[in-house]
């Protein structure tokens, strides 16, 4: 083997390894230019949809199970069951690709998943109250102006695992996108976890 042939190798090997290493922070560029261009269909094929819908429900109903009150006034407790009940139907209604156009752009998303809320509606539905339904709750909070410059901290977690924390200055914790290889060079957002705390 050559000189010539061994110093070619070794680029290609290092361009792999480059593009390989690099391909999640492409990723996020790709992401982000979707979201100022409004390019949908890049941000759903980013985007493993039932991986994210599951996270956000198992955080929000651990969430409801520390909040939940220690008592044994059945009234509460059946509200408390049925709001769990309800997080399903919630999380379907609210994680989209134009929450996640949102998140990437480091709007806040959680007052539309407010488990207040939700307890609020639950009981208002069990005590027969009649209140106006809110829709599109996602899109209403894309009209909100972001004062803040956004923070952005990407990281590898392994090799095969990326995060990118998405935080304002104001914020007290960030919300953090959670990234899976897929192959290669390919990266899918597998989980979102939200600052509920």
């Amino acid at each position: 083997m050559n000189k010539l042939v061994r110093i070619s190798l070794i680029v290609v090997l290092l361009g792999f390894i480059g593009a390989y290493l690099a391909s999640p922070y492409y990723t996020l560029y790709q992401l982000k230019n979707a979201v100022e261009k409004h390019d949908t269909a890049t941000l759903v094929d980013a985007v493993d949809f039932v991986s994210v819908k599951a996270s956000i429900k198992d955080q929000l109903k651990t969430k409801l199970a520390t909040e939940l009150p220690d008592t044994n006034d059945e009234f509460a407790l059946l509200g408390a069951a049925f709001a769990t009940v309800m997080i399903d139907g919630l999380i379907d209604a609210v994680v989209s690709p134009k929450s996640m156009e949102l998140l990437i752009q480091g709007k806040d998303i959680t007052q539309d998943l407010s488990l207040a809320k939700l307890q609020d509606s639950m009981t208002n539905q069990a005590t027969n109250t009649q209140t106006p339904a809110k829709t599109d709750q996602a899109t209403t909070t894309a009209s909100s102006s972001i004062t803040d410059e956004l923070e952005y901290h990407p990281s590898y977690q392994t090799l095969n695992t990326f995060s990118i924390d998405i935080k304002k200055p104001s914020a007290n914790q960030p919300l953090t996108v959670i990234m899976q290889r897929y192959g290669l060079f390919t990266w899918k957002i597998v989980d979102v976890r939200l600052p509920l705390e």
